[in-house]
Protein backbone atom coordinates (compact mmCIF):
# COMPACT_ATOMS: atom_id res chain seq x y z
CA UNK A 1 0.00 0.00 0.00
CA UNK A 2 1.29 3.47 -1.11
CA UNK A 3 2.00 6.10 1.72
CA UNK A 4 -0.45 8.91 1.84
CA UNK A 5 0.62 11.53 -0.18
CA UNK A 6 -0.09 15.52 -0.92
CA UNK A 7 -0.41 17.29 -3.21
CA UNK A 8 0.93 20.78 -4.01
CA UNK A 9 -0.76 23.93 -5.99
CA UNK A 10 1.37 23.08 -9.17
CA UNK A 11 -0.15 19.50 -9.26
CA UNK A 12 -3.46 19.88 -8.79
CA UNK A 13 -3.70 23.02 -11.38
CA UNK A 14 -2.06 20.55 -13.93
CA UNK A 15 -4.27 17.68 -13.07
CA UNK A 16 -7.31 19.78 -13.37
CA UNK A 17 -5.93 21.24 -16.95
CA UNK A 18 -5.37 17.68 -18.32
CA UNK A 19 -8.68 16.17 -17.31
CA UNK A 20 -10.15 19.63 -19.44
CA UNK A 21 -7.67 18.93 -21.91
CA UNK A 22 -9.13 15.35 -22.17
CA UNK A 23 -12.49 15.89 -22.48
CA UNK A 24 -13.39 18.92 -24.20
CA UNK A 25 -11.08 21.03 -27.59
CA UNK A 26 -13.31 24.23 -26.61
CA UNK A 27 -10.86 25.82 -24.21
CA UNK A 28 -7.54 26.70 -26.42
CA UNK A 29 -6.21 29.08 -24.29
CA UNK A 30 -4.26 27.63 -20.62
CA UNK A 31 -1.67 29.89 -20.26
CA UNK A 32 -1.20 31.30 -17.08
CA UNK A 33 -3.40 34.78 -16.48
CA UNK A 34 -6.17 33.46 -18.69
CA UNK A 35 -9.32 32.63 -17.72
CA UNK A 36 -9.92 29.28 -18.09
CA UNK A 37 -6.32 28.68 -16.40
CA UNK A 38 -7.40 31.55 -13.30
CA UNK A 39 -10.77 29.34 -13.10
CA UNK A 40 -9.00 26.17 -11.98
CA UNK A 41 -6.15 27.51 -10.37
CA UNK A 42 -8.61 28.75 -7.78
CA UNK A 43 -10.03 25.70 -6.47
CA UNK A 44 -6.39 24.48 -6.84
CA UNK A 45 -5.68 26.73 -4.13
CA UNK A 46 -8.71 25.06 -1.86
CA UNK A 47 -7.19 22.27 -2.98
CA UNK A 48 -3.89 22.18 -1.47
CA UNK A 49 -5.25 23.79 1.48
CA UNK A 50 -7.44 20.66 2.26
CA UNK A 51 -4.38 18.28 1.00
CA UNK A 52 -2.17 19.84 4.29
CA UNK A 53 -4.88 20.12 6.64
CA UNK A 54 -5.75 16.48 6.02
CA UNK A 55 -1.75 15.77 6.57
CA UNK A 56 -1.63 17.86 9.60
CA UNK A 57 -4.55 16.24 11.15
CA UNK A 58 -3.08 12.75 10.67
CA UNK A 59 0.08 13.74 12.33
CA UNK A 60 -2.01 15.07 15.16
CA UNK A 61 -4.47 12.16 15.61
CA UNK A 62 -2.72 8.93 14.68
CA UNK A 63 -0.68 9.45 17.92
CA UNK A 64 -3.06 10.46 20.18
CA UNK A 65 -5.68 7.36 18.91
CA UNK A 66 -2.25 5.29 19.78
CA UNK A 67 -1.84 6.90 23.12
CA UNK A 68 -5.45 5.90 23.71
CA UNK A 69 -5.30 2.73 22.66
CA UNK A 70 -2.89 2.08 25.45
CA UNK A 71 -4.10 4.68 27.67
CA UNK A 72 -0.81 6.14 28.40
CA UNK A 73 -1.54 9.95 28.99
CA UNK A 74 0.91 12.58 29.47
CA UNK A 75 2.47 12.94 33.02
CA UNK A 76 1.11 15.55 35.55
CA UNK A 77 3.51 17.93 36.95
CA UNK A 78 5.86 18.00 39.93
CA UNK A 79 7.44 20.47 42.48
CA UNK A 80 11.14 21.19 42.67
CA UNK A 81 12.35 19.85 45.35
CA UNK A 82 16.06 20.19 46.85
CA UNK A 83 18.54 21.17 49.48
CA UNK A 84 19.26 24.77 51.20
CA UNK A 85 22.94 25.23 53.19
CA UNK A 86 22.30 27.64 56.44
CA UNK A 87 25.34 28.86 58.17
CA UNK A 88 25.95 31.48 60.83
CA UNK A 89 28.62 33.09 62.27
CA UNK A 90 29.43 32.82 65.03
CA UNK A 91 27.68 29.15 65.39
CA UNK A 92 24.68 28.71 67.87
CA UNK A 93 25.94 27.87 71.44
CA UNK A 94 23.20 25.80 71.69
CA UNK A 95 20.81 23.14 69.92
CA UNK A 96 18.14 24.72 67.50
CA UNK A 97 15.61 23.18 64.98
CA UNK A 98 14.80 24.69 61.94
CA UNK A 99 11.07 24.24 61.74
CA UNK A 100 9.32 22.56 58.37
CA UNK A 101 7.84 25.38 56.89
CA UNK A 102 10.45 27.70 56.95
CA UNK A 103 10.59 29.76 53.79
CA UNK A 104 13.59 30.67 51.52
CA UNK A 105 13.73 33.24 48.84
CA UNK A 106 15.78 33.64 45.85
CA UNK A 107 17.47 37.14 44.22
CA UNK A 108 14.00 36.95 41.82
CA UNK A 109 11.68 36.64 44.19
CA UNK A 110 10.89 32.71 43.98
CA UNK A 111 9.91 31.02 47.30
CA UNK A 112 10.92 27.90 48.57
CA UNK A 113 9.51 25.45 51.98
CA UNK A 114 11.55 23.55 53.95
CA UNK A 115 9.79 20.22 54.60
CA UNK A 116 10.89 18.77 57.59
CA UNK A 117 12.17 19.67 60.83
CA UNK A 118 15.86 19.84 61.27
CA UNK A 119 18.08 19.65 64.21
CA UNK A 120 20.55 21.70 64.25
CA UNK A 121 23.64 20.95 66.97
CA UNK A 122 25.89 23.98 68.61
CA UNK A 123 28.54 24.67 67.56
CA UNK A 124 27.65 23.35 63.81
CA UNK A 125 28.57 26.25 61.56
CA UNK A 126 26.41 24.74 58.92
CA UNK A 127 23.29 22.58 58.31
CA UNK A 128 21.34 21.35 54.89
CA UNK A 129 17.92 22.17 55.28
CA UNK A 130 15.55 19.87 52.44
CA UNK A 131 12.95 22.43 50.51
CA UNK A 132 10.46 22.28 47.94
CA UNK A 133 9.54 24.84 46.01
CA UNK A 134 6.07 26.85 46.38
CA UNK A 135 5.64 26.79 42.66
CA UNK A 136 4.95 23.81 40.24
CA UNK A 137 6.96 22.60 37.49
CA UNK A 138 10.14 23.93 36.07
CA UNK A 139 9.73 27.36 37.39
CA UNK A 140 11.00 25.48 40.85
CA UNK A 141 14.53 24.83 39.25
CA UNK A 142 17.08 27.16 39.82
CA UNK A 143 20.97 27.78 39.47
CA UNK A 144 23.32 26.93 42.30
CA UNK A 145 23.62 29.47 44.82
CA UNK A 146 20.48 31.94 43.81
CA UNK A 147 18.76 30.90 46.97
CA UNK A 148 20.28 33.40 49.60
CA UNK A 149 17.47 34.86 52.07
CA UNK A 150 15.31 33.48 54.26
CA UNK A 151 12.30 34.74 56.74
CA UNK A 152 13.22 32.71 59.39
CA UNK A 153 14.73 35.35 61.84
CA UNK A 154 17.14 39.00 61.62
CA UNK A 155 20.40 36.85 62.16
CA UNK A 156 22.75 36.94 59.64
CA UNK A 157 22.05 33.53 58.19
CA UNK A 158 24.15 32.63 55.49
CA UNK A 159 22.03 31.09 52.91
CA UNK A 160 22.83 28.86 49.43
CA UNK A 161 21.95 25.81 47.53
CA UNK A 162 23.33 23.26 45.22
CA UNK A 163 21.23 23.50 41.75
CA UNK A 164 17.71 22.14 41.52
CA UNK A 165 16.48 20.59 38.92
CA UNK A 166 13.72 17.89 39.88
CA UNK A 167 10.89 20.26 38.95
CA UNK A 168 8.82 18.88 35.94
CA UNK A 169 6.06 20.73 33.98
CA UNK A 170 3.61 18.57 32.04
CA UNK A 171 4.92 15.98 30.18
CA UNK A 172 5.71 17.32 26.48
CA UNK A 173 4.65 14.86 23.12
CA UNK A 174 8.60 14.70 22.74
CA UNK A 175 9.01 13.28 25.98
CA UNK A 176 5.79 11.40 26.10
CA UNK A 177 6.82 9.98 22.66
CA UNK A 178 10.64 8.75 24.33
CA UNK A 179 8.93 7.45 27.61
CA UNK A 180 6.23 5.32 25.08
CA UNK A 181 9.00 3.64 23.03
CA UNK A 182 10.56 2.18 26.89
CA UNK A 183 6.60 1.34 27.18
CA UNK A 184 6.22 -1.07 24.28
CA UNK A 185 9.42 -2.46 25.13
CA UNK A 186 8.19 -3.55 28.40
CA UNK A 187 5.30 -4.88 26.46
CA UNK A 188 7.51 -8.45 26.71
CA UNK A 189 7.04 -8.77 30.33
CA UNK A 190 9.73 -10.77 32.46
CA UNK A 191 12.48 -8.54 31.01
CA UNK A 192 15.03 -6.76 32.59
CA UNK A 193 13.73 -3.99 30.44
CA UNK A 194 10.28 -4.49 31.40
CA UNK A 195 11.24 -4.55 35.15
CA UNK A 196 12.96 -1.37 34.76
CA UNK A 197 9.77 0.64 33.01
CA UNK A 198 7.80 -1.02 35.85
CA UNK A 199 9.86 0.99 38.65
CA UNK A 200 10.40 3.61 36.99
CA UNK A 201 7.08 4.13 36.52
CA UNK A 202 6.04 4.51 40.41
CA UNK A 203 5.09 8.14 41.13
CA UNK A 204 2.36 9.48 43.75
CA UNK A 205 0.38 12.40 43.79
CA UNK A 206 -1.16 14.78 45.84
CA UNK A 207 -4.39 15.94 46.12
CA UNK A 208 -4.35 18.67 43.20
CA UNK A 209 -3.08 15.80 41.12
CA UNK A 210 0.24 16.77 40.87
CA UNK A 211 2.89 14.42 41.18
CA UNK A 212 4.25 14.44 44.78
CA UNK A 213 7.02 11.67 44.41
CA UNK A 214 8.91 9.70 41.59
CA UNK A 215 11.90 7.87 40.29
CA UNK A 216 14.58 9.86 39.47
CA UNK A 217 17.53 7.11 39.69
CA UNK A 218 17.84 3.31 39.52
CA UNK A 219 20.52 0.86 39.97
CA UNK A 220 20.07 -2.43 39.11
CA UNK A 221 21.74 -6.13 39.80
CA UNK A 222 20.78 -9.61 37.94
CA UNK A 223 21.87 -12.76 39.49
CA UNK A 224 20.39 -16.23 38.79
CA UNK A 225 16.89 -16.38 40.04
CA UNK A 226 17.26 -12.78 41.81
CA UNK A 227 17.17 -9.43 40.10
CA UNK A 228 17.50 -6.35 42.64
CA UNK A 229 16.13 -2.89 41.58
CA UNK A 230 17.58 0.05 43.94
CA UNK A 231 15.27 3.29 44.45
CA UNK A 232 15.97 7.12 45.05
CA UNK A 233 13.73 9.23 44.57
CA UNK A 234 13.21 13.33 44.35
CA UNK A 235 12.87 13.57 48.23
CA UNK A 236 15.90 11.15 48.33
CA UNK A 237 15.32 7.72 50.29
CA UNK A 238 11.99 7.17 48.89
CA UNK A 239 9.01 6.81 51.01
CA UNK A 240 7.85 3.19 52.27
CA UNK A 241 4.77 4.31 50.07
CA UNK A 242 6.55 4.74 46.69
CA UNK A 243 8.73 1.74 47.41
CA UNK A 244 5.53 -0.46 48.20
CA UNK A 245 3.93 1.12 44.90
CA UNK A 246 7.28 -0.19 42.69
CA UNK A 247 7.09 -3.71 44.34
CA UNK A 248 3.11 -3.68 43.34
CA UNK A 249 3.83 -2.37 39.96
CA UNK A 250 6.76 -5.94 39.80
CA UNK A 251 4.58 -8.13 41.06
CA UNK A 252 1.13 -7.29 40.06
CA UNK A 253 -2.02 -7.46 42.09
CA UNK A 254 -5.76 -8.07 42.34
CA UNK A 255 -8.35 -5.80 42.18
CA UNK A 256 -11.58 -5.60 44.32
CA UNK A 257 -13.28 -7.15 41.86
CA UNK A 258 -11.48 -9.92 42.30
CA UNK A 259 -9.71 -9.95 39.05
CA UNK A 260 -5.65 -9.91 38.47
CA UNK A 261 -3.55 -7.40 37.12
CA UNK A 262 -0.09 -9.06 35.80
CA UNK A 263 3.32 -7.78 37.20
CA UNK A 264 6.67 -7.30 35.27
CA UNK A 265 8.43 -9.98 37.14
CA UNK A 266 9.57 -13.54 35.01
CA UNK A 267 7.43 -16.36 36.52
CA UNK A 268 9.95 -18.30 39.44
CA UNK A 269 12.15 -15.23 39.20
CA UNK A 270 12.25 -12.94 43.02
CA UNK A 271 12.39 -9.26 41.75
CA UNK A 272 12.96 -6.98 44.89
CA UNK A 273 12.58 -3.08 44.51
CA UNK A 274 14.80 -1.71 47.51
CA UNK A 275 15.81 1.69 48.86
CA UNK A 276 19.30 3.23 47.84
CA UNK A 277 21.50 3.89 51.23
CA UNK A 278 22.82 7.13 51.18
CA UNK A 279 26.79 7.83 51.22
CA UNK A 280 27.92 10.72 52.67
CA UNK A 281 31.34 11.95 50.61
CA UNK A 282 33.33 14.28 52.42
CA UNK A 283 36.03 16.17 50.95
CA UNK A 284 39.00 18.59 51.63
CA UNK A 285 40.58 20.95 49.51
CA UNK A 286 43.34 23.99 49.47
CA UNK A 287 42.45 26.88 47.18
CA UNK A 288 44.65 29.67 45.72
CA UNK A 289 43.18 32.48 44.42
CA UNK A 290 44.27 35.25 41.88
CA UNK A 291 45.24 38.66 42.77
CA UNK A 292 42.55 41.26 43.91
CA UNK A 293 40.46 38.02 44.97
CA UNK A 294 39.80 36.93 48.26
CA UNK A 295 38.88 33.25 49.41
CA UNK A 296 35.63 35.01 51.59
CA UNK A 297 32.83 32.80 52.87
CA UNK A 298 30.57 34.03 49.75
CA UNK A 299 33.68 32.25 47.56
CA UNK A 300 33.79 29.49 49.88
CA UNK A 301 29.68 28.48 49.51
CA UNK A 302 30.27 28.90 45.55
CA UNK A 303 32.69 26.39 45.39
CA UNK A 304 30.80 24.28 47.81
CA UNK A 305 27.48 24.77 45.29
CA UNK A 306 29.46 23.16 42.98
CA UNK A 307 30.70 20.28 44.75
CA UNK A 308 27.17 19.37 46.35
CA UNK A 309 25.70 19.55 42.46
CA UNK A 310 28.47 17.71 41.26
CA UNK A 311 28.07 14.49 43.77
CA UNK A 312 24.22 14.83 43.48
CA UNK A 313 24.32 14.13 40.13
CA UNK A 314 26.13 11.00 39.61
CA UNK A 315 24.08 7.89 38.81
CA UNK A 316 23.91 4.98 40.41
CA UNK A 317 27.08 2.55 39.26
CA UNK A 318 28.66 5.62 37.93
CA UNK A 319 31.87 7.72 39.43
CA UNK A 320 32.64 10.80 40.64
CA UNK A 321 35.62 11.52 38.51
CA UNK A 322 38.30 13.92 40.66
CA UNK A 323 39.48 15.84 37.48
CA UNK A 324 36.64 16.58 36.26
CA UNK A 325 35.12 17.45 40.01
CA UNK A 326 38.11 20.18 40.26
CA UNK A 327 37.63 21.67 36.66
CA UNK A 328 33.97 22.44 37.98
CA UNK A 329 35.02 24.33 40.99
CA UNK A 330 38.15 26.16 39.40
CA UNK A 331 35.23 27.57 37.19
CA UNK A 332 34.00 29.70 40.36
CA UNK A 333 35.04 33.29 40.06
CA UNK A 334 38.66 33.72 41.21
CA UNK A 335 39.60 30.60 41.93
CA UNK A 336 43.53 30.13 40.40
CA UNK A 337 44.62 26.25 41.65
CA UNK A 338 42.68 23.46 44.08
CA UNK A 339 44.54 20.69 45.41
CA UNK A 340 42.19 18.41 46.88
CA UNK A 341 43.25 15.59 49.57
CA UNK A 342 42.24 12.98 47.37
CA UNK A 343 43.87 11.08 44.50
CA UNK A 344 41.39 8.65 43.26
CA UNK A 345 38.15 8.80 41.69
CA UNK A 346 35.22 7.47 43.68
CA UNK A 347 32.83 4.77 42.44
CA UNK A 348 28.89 4.73 42.92
CA UNK A 349 27.54 0.98 43.47
CA UNK A 350 24.57 0.40 42.22
CA UNK A 351 22.60 0.47 45.83
CA UNK A 352 24.00 3.89 46.69
CA UNK A 353 23.20 7.57 46.10
CA UNK A 354 25.93 9.56 47.06
CA UNK A 355 25.61 13.00 48.83
CA UNK A 356 27.96 15.33 49.61
CA UNK A 357 29.55 15.48 53.43
CA UNK A 358 31.77 18.64 54.89
CA UNK A 359 33.55 20.23 52.16
CA UNK A 360 36.71 21.84 54.27
CA UNK A 361 38.16 24.79 52.32
CA UNK A 362 41.82 26.23 53.38
CA UNK A 363 43.70 28.36 51.87
CA UNK A 364 46.51 27.32 49.85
Amino acid sequence: MNGFQIKDFKSVTAGIINRARSVTQKITDYAPGSVARTLMEAPAAEMEELYLQMLLGLRDAIPVATYLSFDFGKLPPSRATGFVAIALDPVPESDTTISAGAVFRSSDGREYRSTEDVAWPAGAESIRVPVESTAVGSAGNIAAGAINSTTLSDRPYAISNPAVTSGRDVETDAEQKARFAGFIQSLSRGTMVGCRFAVASAMLQDADGNVSEYVTRIGELEAPGYVRYWVYSNHGIPSPELLGLAQRMLDGWRNADGSIVQGYRPAGVRVDALPMEERELPMSIQVSMYPGYDLDAATKQRITDVFETEIRAVPAGGSVFLKKLVEKMLAVNGVRLIVPDRTENIYCAASEALIPGQLGIEPL
